[in-house]
């Protein structure tokens, strides 16, 4: 462990300080832990007191190093799980608005490049240059005016139509050179002339677009505001001058909300938050908590940070953008923050039995990778301390003939269960939760992927739309008869557009007959002339509206060379009737790298950003086909053997669970799209598909799992002797799920089973021979005996010794059981039931009468029990007097003259 400090009676590590005491799971253990400490003291006293002999001193300091060490793997294991909730919906928060603003830094340089925007441009600078030298309130200048109305209001509706489509911006304001507004979308807001220094950027900036976030006066009284900036030039020409500026206010409140809202979940105390540069808060989950314009300490390095707010402490995890294509945005950084008090609760256990099959969660939980090698040792440790506990217990037991002192050592060997029981519950509770975790997470995961696919597909839908309404296109597409430079024209504008947007192989023009005329990427001239035969053509021509679109099935076409992707359509219409579609557009999204990349960016990551090694995501339809799978096992097309509860899930909803997939077991998250404003949600398009997020948790095992019986705290059996009442002692112990005693005048001790050495060539009943008391004795396992599965030998488990006539010999078994006195008429001899000359049952044990207890308990003759194993030993070897060499009659060696000690038993029956 760490260097650490001092925390109440235990040492933690310095990490915890602070935080420990608001772990409400992890102080009731140390408290429980410490009451049973107290016990633990009281019981060492007495021990002392009564002179049995027993020193509890080591085992009790064993106990007490393992309780400092499990609380603090437990608070290290609990912080860890709160960071990486917190810094997971930090990195999302920043980066999935990044991945947006992306967009707009491309949407702001290709409409500053609209001819209807230029060409505005062009007449609103004539007509000012007219109406400066006229009077006011002539009639010249009021003919000038109205004319300048009706460009002004078609402008607006070029715009309204923008927007309609690209539904993230409020408002598209339009300015002159000299910052005196032109036009704009909203009417409302009044602003004739701006002064804001991005305005001079724009016109000279050799960047692509400028971004700036903070208050403008072009829109006053609004607060801070997100415009996207740039100059509108007379061509595409580098040195072509400039006719205005052109600005993009989008609706940035408007989109946090809707990611904190996508990132929030009922009873979540966390407050998400972007902070500027400054630490500025500029949006928040919760403005009443954490409002805005407050500035947070924060520190982006750190794996987290404790601070204080408005006379609170929390928890707070920072995360700068990853980045999207290169794009790192205005510099913000994700933050959230969680009240210390509730930073630890630990939820989202409760039902996991029901949504996980008992074997599969055992399974997972004790898989080496979910927890660090400290925690998975503790409940080891604490069983091996128990073991020797219980053993020497049992061994005092065995020699102490006064009841009291009997009892007493039983309650110190109690005192150690329940000890170990604490261990053990407060790490399956962990282990639980951190399952948990991790089904939430993936569940998560699987819907920032369904979430990323609906928004780029949004942009997708409104991009083919837009594209639909260029000036040009439907100019040329208008014309009864397009020559050949018509087309070239068409081909050059496609090419431009598609320079800038690179999610596309190739874009597409064709006329009202499906014969496509020109296409963005040169490689795929051999198209240009043929004609689309297509649904897609045919529902693009039928399309009625602008705000209308159409999408292929995501099926393979020769369009994206033989491969399945989605297609977007738009109809192209009569610029002089709109109400006439003379043609339509066609843009092939770039599926497999794209979709592959919104995988890669949901899936979980370890400390270096690279994917956790396993995971991978994919992307379904409704009928389980693949859409886009990371992993190289499943290809587009595939069918994807998954749960149908899965694929039947509504849109919007997920589940999680674990599932054996590929030989392991994994947690699966799946999401079905819900879609993105209103794409697929009220414009009419409907293609559901889901996402689902895949990490490894354990493999499955084949292993059949050992029913091993312990002795049970408190199990009942009375250790009194009745007045009067002639009574044997019995040594009890467990093999599998075996209860069995031996008379305790035949036992020595159990002891471990340090120095055992395998004998070569012995039969399979002897586990080996080790030194006991300055004499070599053999370990036998009498499994096959009682008609159980033989299992590999536990070097953990105790060893009984016991005298077999003059003879010692170690019986392997699993757990030491009681030391009771049975009166003798609860004793019935085996000589009625079964042939005491071939048996080894010495007797029976009935229960006490009215008891609870109702099993039997078997009591072994070693005496016979070795005879009986040297019988079976020789009818295996075909009537052989000695199996493999192991043994003899002569007195010689481990025999002792008189041939009781064949098959591999010593006899020189010597007792400590």
């Amino acid at each position: 462990m760490s260097s650490g400090l001092q925390y109440k009676d235990v040492e933690i590590p310095a990490e915890l300080a602070g935080l420990i005491n608001h772990m409400a799971d992890v102080e009731g253990y140390r408290e429980e832990l410490h009451n049973l400490g107290n016990q633990w003291d009281l019981l060492t006293i007495l021990g002392q007191m009564s002179g049995t002999g027993t020193d509890m001193t080591g085992t009790r300091r064993g106990f007490l190093r393992l309780t400092s060490e499990l609380l603090s793997q437990l608070g290290l294991e609990t912080l860890k799980k709160t960071v990486q909730e917190v810094a997971g919906k930090a990195q999302v928060a920043v980066d999935i608005v990044i991945r947006n603003l992306f967009e707009r830094t491309a949407d702001i340089g290709f409409l500053a490049t609209d001819d209807d925007i230029r060409e505005f441009l062009r007449v609103e600078a004539g007509l000012e240059a007219q109406l400066a030298g006229l009077d006011p309130v002539s009639d010249q200048a009021r003919e000038l005016e109205a004319l300048r109305e009706g460009h002004v209001e078609r402008i607006a509706a070029r715009f309204q139509e923008y927007v309609a489509k690209y539904s993230v911006y409020f408002n598209i304001i339009l300015m002159d050179t000299g910052g005196r507004v032109v036009a704009q979308l909203d009417r409302a807001n009044d602003v004739r002339v701006s002064h804001d220094p991005l305005v001079a950027e724009s016109l000279v900036t050799a960047g692509e677009y400028v971004e700036a976030f903070r208050q403008s006066d072009l829109l006053a009284g609004q607060g801070d505001s997100l415009i996207y900036a740039y100059r509108v030039t007379e061509s595409n020409s580098a040195d072509s001058a400039p006719l205005g500026v052109l600005c993009l206010c989008f609706r940035f409140q408007n989109e946090m909300d809707g990611v904190f809202r996508n990132l929030g979940s009922e009873g979540d105390w966390s407050v998400m938050t972007l902070l500027d540069k400054t630490g500025r808060v500029i949006a928040s989950s919760d403005g009443h908590h954490i409002p805005l314009g407050a500035v947070l300490d924060f520190d982006v390095e750190a794996k987290f940070k404790v601070t204080r707010f408005a006379g609170r402490q929390y928890l707070a995890k920072t995360c700068a953008t990853k980045g999207y294509q290169g794009y790192y945005g205005p510099g913000w950084y994700g933050h959230v923050m969680i009240p210390l008090e509730h930073a630890f609760n630990q939820s989202g256990s409760d039902g996991l039995h029901q949504r996980v099959n008992q074997a599969i969660l055992e399974a997972v939980m004790n898989d080496p990778r979910l927890f660090s090698e400290k925690l998975r040792s503790i409940p080891l440790q604490a069983e091996h301390i128990q073991r020797e506990l219980e053993r020497t217990v049992w061994n005092g037991n065995v020699r102490e003939s006064d009841a009291q002192s009997k009892v007493l050592l039983w309650n110190i060997s109690d005192a150690g269960a329940r000890t170990k029981m604490v261990f053990e519950q407060s790490i399956g509770n962990l282990h639980e939760t951190v399952v948990s975790g991790i089904l939430n997470d993936v569940e998560f995961q699987a819907a920032l992927a369904v979430d990323i696919m609906d928004r780029n597909l949004y942009e997708r839908a409104n991009d083919c739309r837009w594209w639909a309404l260029t000036s040009a296109f439907r100019k040329i597409l208008s014309q009864p008869e397009i020559s050949t430079l018509d087309a070239e024209t068409i081909g050059s504008i496609l090419a431009y557009i598609n320079g800038l947007y690179t999610v596309y192989t190739n874009l597409f023009v064709y006329d009202a007959r499906g014969t496509i005329l020109a296409v963005s990427d040169p490689s795929q001239a051999r198209i240009v002339g043929t004609t689309l035969s297509d649904d897609l053509c045919q529902r693009t021509l039928s399309l009625e509206g602008s705000q209308d679109y159409a999408v292929s099935p995501f099926e393979s076409t020769r369009l994206y060379d033989g491969r399945p992707t989605y297609i977007y359509g738009a109809a192209i219409t009569d610029i002089a009737r709109p109400d006439r579609v003379v043609g339509g557009i066609g843009i092939v999204f770039d599926s497999e790298p794209q979709f592959r990349e919104m995988l890669l960016d949901s899936l979980p990551r370890g400390e270096k950003g690279d994917v956790l090694e396993g995971c991978f995501g994919v992307f379904t339809d409704r009928r389980g086909r693949v859409v886009s799978c990371t992993s190289p096992r499943f290809a587009v097309g595939d069918a994807f053997s998954v749960d149908d509860a899965i694929l039947r899930l509504p849109n919007g909803k997920g589940t999680s669970k674990i599932i054996e997939f590929d030989g392991s077991y994994y947690a699966v998250g799946a999401r079905v799209g819900a879609g993105y404003r209103e794409y697929k949600v009220n414009d009419g398009y409907v293609n559901d598909v889901i996402a689902m997020v895949f990490v490894p948790l354990a493999e499955v095992s084949e292993r059949v799992r050992t029913v091993v019986r312990r002795r049970e705290i408190g199990m009942g059996v009375s250790h009194k002797r009745a007045s009067g009442v002639d009574c044997i002692e019995l040594a009890t112990f467990y093999i599998g799920d075996k209860w069995l005693g031996i008379n305790a005048v035949h036992v020595d001790e159990a002891v471990n089973s340090e120095g055992l050495t395998t004998i070569p060539g012995s039969p399979d009943y002897v586990i080996g021979k080790f030194v006991y008391n300055d004499e070599l004795i053999t370990v036998i396992d009498i499994r096959t005996q009682l008609r159980l599965a033989p299992v590999r030998f536990d070097p953990n488990a105790p060893i009984v010794v016991v005298r077999a006539d003059s003879a010692h010999i170690g019986i392997v078994v699993d757990a030491l059981g009681e030391i009771p006195e049975i009166c003798m008429d609860r004793v019935d001899k085996a000589n009625s039931m079964l042939d005491s000359s071939k048996g080894y049952v010495d007797c029976i044990i009935k229960p006490e009468l009215h008891s609870e207890q109702k099993e039997l308990l078997v009591v072994i003759d070693p005496t016979r029990l070795v005879k009986a194993l040297i019988i079976n030993g020789a009818a295996k070897a075909n009537g052989n007097g000695h199996e493999n060499g192991h043994g003899n009659s002569n007195g010689k060696g481990s025999g002792n003259g008189n041939g009781q000690a064949a098959g591999g038993v010593n006899g020189r029956g010597i007792k400590r």
